[in-house]
């Protein structure tokens, strides 16, 4: 039973963390997006790279497509991948099968959304989780974040002050023919990138992303992609048995501001006084699970994130002394945890971990005056950090 239990908490987490990557645009879809065709490509020219990307962030959402599509990820243990189908109708409609192996045709999860709701039907468990969306952000099912919420005033900003964008070749792609623009980091300690984009319409085709080493971290690619496919309403309705328990999960929101943060918070939430160049905090959420209080801050520079964690009431080991950082690679993200004062810590991003340690260094906690000394166990608080984890922005 506890090992049930703790199978649907992760899928939980699951669900979430695509939730973004599946919700399209919520305006009206008015006409079919292409990209402008480039007559004489410049390769010294990084004007058009960026106006192919400023495409792709204004219209990827409003192209509709079946597609399989395939993701690797490298990681000290191994090697990971996943392959899925996915249909999108544009504006909003996405449904998601993830299959077993490349050899299967059976999907053993779906993920359906309507850029109102998510739908995460788990047939192993019999269990379909719901959750809705009263994000104001407009998400897009292949933007240049990857999934991630993408401001495209901000952030492209951001991209165009933090990375030299170029148009590096121009290759053919699930037989399609495609720019290749590299994004390359002004600031030292950051990944770089390189996208597919389609030369017809904006819509990536295929993502590499690098370490801050240079050593290749994932790919994801469209094996095959049919653009604008007929598709029926019916393909994103999700059919449950009778015996299927349904799940609903707490609606998240919009980023607040740190003073807002602060104020909707039942505990003190210190900030790193020190942010990587090219940085700037988005903002911060607090969990919504009323019996795990949490709070997620995130810093963008554009193109990639670093997400912070504060985990108030934490037990120190036997010796009360405050434990030492302690950094992990997960899939080529690194992973920073430490204690203090009472608080759990924790870092999380694709940069060097140089950036993540002198951000640690620069939190500073004041001393308990009075009261009580945490009750809560490191094991319950690491439950909350798992019910946080949705928060990645990979």
């Amino acid at each position: 039973m506890l090992k049930k239990l703790a199978a649907v908490a992760i899928l939980c987490l699951f669900m979430a963390s695509f939730k973004s990557a599946l919700q399209g645009h919520k305006t009206a879809f008015a006409s079919t997006p292409r990209l402008p065709e480039i007559c004489d490509v410049n390769f010294d020219d990084s004007q058009s790279a960026i106006s192919i990307i400023e495409k792709v962030a204004e219209d990827s959402g409003n192209v509709s497509f079946k597609a399989t599509k395939t993701v690797i990820m490298w990681h000290p243990s191994g090697t990971s991948a996943c392959i899925s189908n996915i249909v999108h109708k544009a504006p909003n409609l996405t449904r998601t099968e993830y299959l077993p192996s490349s050899a299967s045709t059976r999907g053993f999860r779906t993920v359906v959304s309507d850029g109102k709701s998510t739908w995460h039907y788990e047939p192993s468990l019999k269990v379909v989780f719901h959750m809705p969306d009263v994000s104001s952000h407009l998400h897009k099912d292949n933007d240049i974040a990857d999934g991630e919420g993408f401001n495209c005033t901000r952030d492209l900003s951001l991209i165009k002050s933090n990375y030299q964008v170029s148009l590096v070749a121009i290759e053919t792609m699930a037989g399609r023919q495609a720019y290749v623009i590299q994004l390359e980091p002004c600031h030292p300690g950051n990944p770089s990138r390189r996208i597919w984009v389609d030369r017809e319409y904006p819509f990536i085709l295929k993502t590499e992303k690098y370490g801050p080493d240079g050593v290749m971290s994932s790919v994801s690619f469209y094996n095959q992609i049919e653009f604008f496919p007929l598709l029926s309403d019916a393909l994103f309705r999700l059919d449950i048995a009778p015996d299927v328990a349904k799940v609903e999960l707490p609606a998240s929101g919009d980023p607040m501001p740190l003073d807002e943060l602060e104020t909707e918070a039942n505990f003190l939430i210190p900030v790193p006084e020190f942010v990587p160049p090219g940085y700037v905090i988005e903002g911060g959420l607090l969990s919504v699970y009323e019996a795990f209080p949490a709070a997620h801050i995130r810093l963008t520079d554009g193109l990639n994130t670093i997400s912070y964690f504060v985990l108030p009431g934490i037990a120190r080991d036997s010796k009360g002394q405050d434990n030492v950082i302690n950094i992990s690679d997960t899939s080529g993200a690194k992973v920073l945890r430490w204690q203090e004062q009472g608080y759990e810590f924790t870092l999380v991003g694709e940069v060097d971990e140089s950036l993540l340690v002198e951000m640690a260094r620069t939190v500073s906690v004041a001393p308990h005056i009075s009261g009580e000394p945490p009750q809560q166990s490191l094991s319950q608080y690491f439950a909350r950090f798992l019910y946080q984890l949705f928060w990645f922005e990979r």
